[in-house]
C-alpha cells in the first residue's frame, strides 16, 4: 500500500458536478480532494434553458454564463417537421426569458479553477476499486501504471454515466433506453459574431437531430439514435446518451451526483442543470450536522428516482408527439 492519503471528502470526477460540489464544500471548511483521470474533457456545446438560470445564480455562476468566450445567447428552439412547417418555441415566453449555448470545455475548465482557488486538491487517477471500512470509504486509485489508496470520511461519485464509484459500492445502473448521440458536423463559421442564435431541432426516422452555434462561431450538428450498441458509443464522434439511473443514489458515507446518479435523454436538456442542482443538494446533506445518515440518503435517492421517472413521462410524451408530427 503506497502513498496513503486521507480527506474529509473525496470526489471522483472533475466535471461540472464534481467541481461545483468540491468548491461548495471547500468554502465551508471541508478538506476536499478530487480524483479524475485529467486526460480528457467534455468538448462540445450544450444548451442551458431559461429555467436553469436559478441554479447558476445559486452557485454564483451567473458571471460565467454572461462571458462571451464561454456562452452565446440562445433565443429558443425551432422545430422542423416533415410537413415543412416550422414551430418556434421562443425562450422569452419562459420564466427567465433567455437561454444560452455553453462551450463545455471552457466552462468546465473555469469551474475547476474556481475550485482550485478555494483550496480543492486535484489528484490525477481513476477509481479502480472502492469499499467501506468502518467509518471510512477506501478508494484504490490507478495512475500511470501504479496504484495508491485514499481514505475518505465521505465519497462523492461525479464520474458521469459510468457511475464508477457507486457501482463499486453496491449500486446498480438501471437502463431505461439505450441511446447514442453522433456528432456528424463540427467546425467554426467564418463570419464570427455574437448575435443570439437558435437551437434547430428536427425529427428523424430513427430518432432526432439538432444543430446549434456557440461562442466564437463554433457550430455542431448531432443526431440521437435508439438501440445502438455500447462499442458504437465509444467510437469517434459518438457518445453514450442513454436514459438511466442508479438503483440508489446515496448510502452511508457516499452519494452520487449529476449523470452518475441519473442520466437523461439529451432531448430533455437537463444534464448540466441536473449536475449543478444535485451538487448543491448533496453539499447540503454532507454539511448538515448528521451528514449522510440513513434517512437523508434514502430521501435523496427517492428524490433522484422521482425526478428521473417524471422526466421519463415527459420524454415519452415528446417522442409520441414527434412520431405524430413527423408521420
Amino acid at each position: 500500500m503506497t502513498n496513503p492519503e486521507y480527506a474529509e471528502v473525496v470526489i471522483a470526477g472533475a466535471g461540472p458536478a464534481g467541481a461545483s460540489i468540491a468548491r461548495l464544500l471547500a468554502t465551508r471548511g471541508k478538506q476536499v480532494t478530487v480524483v479524475d483521470p485529467m486526460f480528457r474533457s467534455t468538448d462540445r456545446l450544450e444548451i442551458l434553458s431559461p429555467s436553469g438560470m436559478s441554479v447558476f445564480q445559486a452557485l454564483n455562476l451567473a458571471p460565467l454564463v454572461r462571458n462571451p468566450s464561454i456562452t452565446r445567447q440562445c433565443l429558443g428552439i425551432r422545430r422542423y417537421w416533415s410537413s415543412a412547417t416550422v414551430e418556434t418555441d421562443d425562450f422569452l415566453c419562459h420564466p427567465g426569458g433567455v437561454g444560452f449555448v455553453i462551450d463545455r470545455a471552457r466552462f468546465d475548465a473555469r469551474l475547476r479553477k474556481l475550485a482550485a482557488d478555494v483550496g480543492v486538491n486535484f489528484v490525477s487517477g481513476r477509481i479502480a476499486a472502492a469499499w467501506q471500512d468502518g467509518d471510512e470509504v477506501v478508494l484504490r486509485v490507478a495512475h500511470a501504471g501504479a496504484t495508491f489508496y485514499m481514505y475518505a470520511g465521505t465519497a462523492v461519485d461525479a464520474t458521469g454515466r459510468p457511475s464508477a464509484l457507486a457501482r463499486r459500492l453496491g449500486a446498480e445502473r438501471l437502463l431505461r433506453e439505450r441511446l447514442v448521440a453522433h456528432c456528424h458536423r463540427s467546425g467554426r463559421l467564418q463570419d464570427v459574431d455574437q448575435r443570439p442564435t437558435w437551437l434547430d431541432f428536427e425529427a428523424t426516422r430513427d430518432g432526432w437531430s439538432y444543430q446549434l452555434i456557440g461562442p466564437n462561431g463554433r457550430q455542431e450538428a448531432w443526431t440521437v439514435h435508439r438501440g445502438r450498441t455500447r462499442p458504437l458509443a465509444q467510437t469517434g464522434g459518438c457518445v453514450d446518451a442513454s436514459s438511466a439511473r442508479l438503483s440508489r443514489a446515496a448510502c452511508d458515507r457516499w452519494i452520487a451526483i449529476g449523470d452518475a446518479a441519473a442520466a437523461f435523454d439529451p432531448i430533455t436538456s437537463q444534464g448540466l442543470v441536473h449536475a449543478l442542482a444535485t451538487s448543491v443538494v448533496a453539499a447540503g446533506a454532507i454539511l448538515s450536522p448528521r451528514g449522510l445518515y440513513q434517512e437523508a440518503s434514502r430521501i435523496y435517492s427517492d428524490a433522484v428516482a422521482s425526478t428521473f421517472d417524471n422526466s421519463e413521462v415527459g420524454r415519452r410524451a415528446v417522442y409520441h408527439a414527434m412520431k405524430m408530427r413527423a408521420g
